[in-house]
């Protein structure tokens, strides 16, 4: 009978978790260039690089004031989205702005900050003088790194992953509870 009990208790959980697991797998936003609060000196096009294939990419690249920089349509292959942007950016903060349309057909969007700063000025050459001096060269311009950045919507799948784990619970104890009084002889 506890044997029983527990194939029925397993069997439930293995429907409940199994019939839900499709409807986490929202695609999202694995990393971009430039990535998340990078700060660049230039840049031509932007790209957005998903956890899976993607369609209908819409891509914005404004500045503070809300002006759009972003040049012709974004170009979509696979799981890569890549924008180009009307070159040069003046120096200032920058927003990428993006919608896709994921694999499962439910519309992702979010937001990559990124700074432009000015570029280095060169230093003046050392004029020629008696006494030779170190030559100092001028540090090496950071390039944006490629580290995840996580999409800003998609918002509350761990809270519904427990409410889909509590209801499955409470589902397998009420099977519980209702075999077990099927079995209690009546007085």
């Amino acid at each position: 009978m506890f044997l029983r009990r527990s194939a029925i208790l397993l069997a439930a959980t293995a429907a409940l978790l199994g019939a839900a697991m499709p409807a986490w797998a929202h695609d999202a936003l694995k990393s971009s260039n430039p990535a998340k609060n990078a700060k660049v000196t230039s840049i031509d096009q932007v790209v957005l690089e998903f956890t899976n294939s993607v369609r209908f990419p819409k891509v914005i690249v404004t500045d503070a004031d809300g002006k759009a920089f972003q040049q012709g349509e974004a170009d979509l292959k696979g799981k890569t989205v890549t924008q180009g942007v009307a070159a040069p950016l003046p120096p200032g903060k920058y927003t990428i702005a993006y919608r896709v349309v994921s694999s499962d057909g439910h519309p992702r969007t979010g937001e990559v900050p990124f700074t432009v700063t000015p570029a280095p000025t060169p230093t003046p050459s050392p004029s020629e003088s008696a006494s030779p001096s170190p030559v100092t060269s001028a540090p090496p311009l950071a390039t944006p790194s490629a580290e995840p950045v996580a999409a800003t919507s998609g918002g509350s799948s761990s809270v519904t992953v427990w409410l889909l784990v509590g209801a499955g619970a409470l589902v397998v104890v009420t099977v519980f509870v209702l075999t077990g009084r099927k079995r209690r002889p009546s007085d």
